[in-house]
């Protein structure tokens, strides 16, 4: 029994032009994460296709007339189609393949696409729940590897024994569904997990982090994404050596957080880590650095006025540090007095700035020795000396500062 999800699709493509036209010449197949997550009661955000029969030329020529075609990704080529006064995601397009052997190592495949079929492109697949294809004309659901029954019991296992020597990412992808959908593992998977996960050597940072971060993005629980990076050894893929394990209380981080503890259990520098090996944006590595650098300083923090100043300044250069999940009670209290406006997050708050300071002092005070000024005015307002808010107040405090000096 098809859900209504995927029979409201179906019934919607039997009707679009560029639809019949496909199937005058092949057939055309609803795959992959669209039928796996229709199954599972999730919206669907965007359609996968496959035809079979017609070569991505021919397909190409038949869509044209019908709305924008763009062909993405290299060897993986796929049609991004969007039909004329369709507001949408765009219909992702392509013909069944299948991996031909060609040399050692998981490197050693090429993809075939000539006379293969929808049944060789589904084993070629990575787990067995996205191994599920719908028949557009007909609604006949083609499931040769019981993914059906696997979504029923909650279950993720490995459609064919070489998935993960083809694409060793393929065990990144069983951590992140597992993650994302809370499925359990199926033992022989595991232990080809286990038996290939030093492979991940040999991925590149950029599609280790593409994995990761779905797991932030979709809200898949980061806990059981550790457990299963320590447990299936992709930690020494990743670190050289194993990493430290705790079992629970890391549910729900965020990108931050996640990447920080993951350094860390590590014994890596987190900020390096998500630099070097993962090749993670910039803006995420400078987050990580700050909140490194939060923790290493939190000791040291004697007075309550050092504390606050500190953590200004690091808010001030990585303001999303101020919703990360692993912060410490005494953080989190300053974090809600600035999210109240009972203490500025940063000197933008204040009512003066360093053109002030020039007027004041009368040019006195030398652009070098300004920033100590603002310090001063900074860590008063921080501790309510004044009123900050003021404008008038805080030209006052301004000038006694300077005098004083």
């Amino acid at each position: 029994m098809l859900p209504v999800r995927l029979q409201n699709i179906i019934s919607d493509l039997q009707d679009q032009p560029w639809v019949i036209s496909l199937l005058h010449k092949g057939k055309l197949f609803i795959v992959g994460g669209s039928v796996r997550d229709a199954y599972r009661g999730e919206n669907i955000k965007d359609i996968d296709l496959i035809v079979e029969g017609l070569s991505m030329e021919q397909i190409k020529s038949i869509l044209i007339p019908f709305g924008r075609v763009d062909i993405v990704g290299e060897s993986f080529a796929v049609i991004k189609f969007r039909p004329k006064g369709h507001d949408g995601e765009d219909f992702d397009i392509a013909v069944p393949r299948k991996d031909r052997k060609i040399g050692d190592g998981h490197k050693g495949f090429e993809i075939v696409t000539d006379g293969v079929s929808i049944l060789e492109d589904l084993k070629r697949r990575d787990f067995t729940i996205n191994s599920i294809a719908i028949d557009v004309e007909t609604g006949r659901i083609i499931d040769p590897f019981d993914g059906l029954v696997d979504i029923r019991w909650k279950k993720l296992r490995a459609t064919d024994k070489n998935a993960f020597i083809e694409d060793p990412l393929r065990i990144l992808r069983g951590i992140q569904f597992a993650a994302r959908f809370g499925y359990d593992i199926d033992l022989s998977t595991l232990e080809m997990m286990i038996e290939y996960s030093h492979l991940i050597k040999d991925i590149s940072g950029e599609r280790i982090m593409e994995e990761l971060m779905k797991i932030i993005k979709k809200e898949g629980n980061t806990q059981i994404a550790l457990n299963l990076i320590h447990d299936t050894g992709v930690d020494k893929a990743l670190f050289d050596k194993k990493m430290l394990h705790y079992e629970e209380g890391f549910e729900q981080l965020d990108a931050i957080s996640f990447f920080y503890l993951l350094g860390l259990l590590g014994d890596v520098d987190p900020a390096e880590f998500v630099k070097k090996r993962l090749k993670g944006e910039l803006r995420l590595e400078k987050d990580v650095k700050n909140l490194d650098k939060m923790f290493s300083l939190l000791p040291k923090m004697r007075e309550e006025e050092d504390l606050k100043y500190m953590l200004s300044k690091i808010f001030s250069d990585s303001p999303a540090l101020m919703d990360v999940i692993i912060i410490p009670e005494e953080v989190d209290a300053i974090v809600l007095q600035m999210r109240l406006g009972k203490i500025p997050r940063s000197l933008k708050d204040v009512m003066v700035n360093g053109d002030d300071v020039k007027v004041i002092s009368q040019g006195r005070i030398k652009d070098k020795e300004i920033g100590n000024v603002l310090e001063r005015v900074l860590r008063d307002a921080l501790m309510n000396r004044f009123n900050w808010r003021d404008r008038r107040d805080s030209m006052e405090h301004l000038a006694q500062i300077i005098y004083e000096n």
